[in-house]
């Protein structure tokens, strides 16, 4: 959209129109990415892996959404897909943060339930949480494999990604931007999965 015809709309408009050309200049860089992190989620699950879930800030809520699409459903009634997500267990997490592990809230609970063959996918706005840094170190210690969607480029969780890992990079502009390109992101590997593992509704 044209700088001239932006200005022409209301703030709303203008808003949500930048939104969609945001979401449309990511499906030009993301479904490759997408379409990997799908087949190894797959994968995991016929191999009867688990899948171990978290995101931070902003990202929590989509984690949540993630989790619940795969152990509800997302388009149409099929067998429940094992995912925990272990960003909203409160207990736990207050647990450990008061002791001034923050930075290990995730990589403990993934050293205790986490199993080789499992995959862990982790969601951040920023790429930099420390927490999640921690959590990716424990998934490679347990040869569990690693999945991350990040908002935005060169990050330390980047910098901690091993050759197996996949990482969905989506270069957002803001953090409403990577909010929804994170959400998007999410609602098609449901829907991918879905479909791999139990063909489409119709």
């Amino acid at each position: 959209m044209s700088d001239q015809t932006s200005n022409d709309l209301c703030p709303i408009t203008a808003y949500l129109c930048e939104a969609i050309d945001c979401a449309a200049e990511s499906i030009e860089t993301i479904p490759a990415q997408l379409a990997s992190a799908c087949d190894l989620v797959s994968q995991t699950l016929l191999s009867d892996r688990k899948l171990i879930i978290c995101g931070n800030g902003h990202s929590a809520p989509i984690a949540s959404l993630l989790t619940t699409c795969l152990m509800h459903q997302q388009e149409f009634e099929r067998p429940s897909l094992p995912a925990i997500n272990i960003s909203i267990d409160s207990s736990t997490i207050s647990a450990i943060a008061k002791d001034g592990n923050y930075q290990h809230v995730y990589s403990k609970q993934i050293r205790a339930i986490g199993n080789a063959g499992d995959t862990f996918i982790a969601l951040s706005i920023d790429g930099n949480c420390s927490n999640i840094v921690q959590a990716i170190q424990a998934a490679h210690e347990k040869e569990i494999n690693v999945i991350t969607i990040i908002g935005f480029e060169n990050g330390n969780i980047s910098a901690v990604r091993m050759g197996g890992d996949i990482e969905v990079q989506i270069s957002a502009t803001s953090v409403a931007r990577a909010m929804e390109s994170q959400l998007l992101s999410v609602n098609a590997m449901c829907h991918q999965i879905e479909n791999q593992l139990f063909g489409s509704a119709t």
